[in-house]
């Protein structure tokens, strides 16, 4: 295994900071142009991809969320009439909640869908090469 040096050190932190610079330009020009921040997409798009609707416990897995920010989060998006949340007791966990777009929620999601296409278009996809993609692939593999 490789020694941590500190060229390995300053890679950590460009990537960290290359990966935060381009999460802040999508979720101001989201912001801008839809009102809608990039968690809040993020999580409409998670519900989207799960049929809809899906279990407040597991957004919070799929987001990588604490189940309070979450929560204050889902709140917000309630009251903008993005998400429905609904008490739907199970026999493993009598507390659980699902959460479901609604009418308005999908047409923003495919709103907003739009230009964050475009934006990852933009600032990541067209500046890299079918050779940078592949590393990145092999990298990321290797991560996760």
């Amino acid at each position: 295994m490789p020694r941590l040096d500190a060229e390995r050190i300053g890679l950590w932190r460009q990537f960290c900071g290359v990966s935060a610079m381009l999460q802040r330009r999508v979720d101001q020009t989201l912001i801008d142009e839809h009102g809608l921040p990039l968690t809040w997409f993020d999580a409409l798009t998670d519900i989207r991809a799960a049929g809809g609707s899906m279990r407040v416990h597991e957004l919070c897995e799929v987001l990588g969320e604490v189940p309070s920010s979450l929560s204050r989060r889902l709140d917000r998006m309630e009251e903008a009439g993005y998400v429905r949340r609904k008490h739907t007791p199970q026999p493993d966990d009598r507390r659980a909640v699902t959460v479901s777009l609604t009418a308005d929620g999908r047409t923003e999601w495919r709103d907003a869908n739009t230009t964050y296409r475009r934006l990852v278009q933009e600032h990541f996809a067209k500046r890299l090469t079918d050779t940078d993609i592949a590393a990145l692939q092999r990298v990321f593999s290797k991560l996760g």
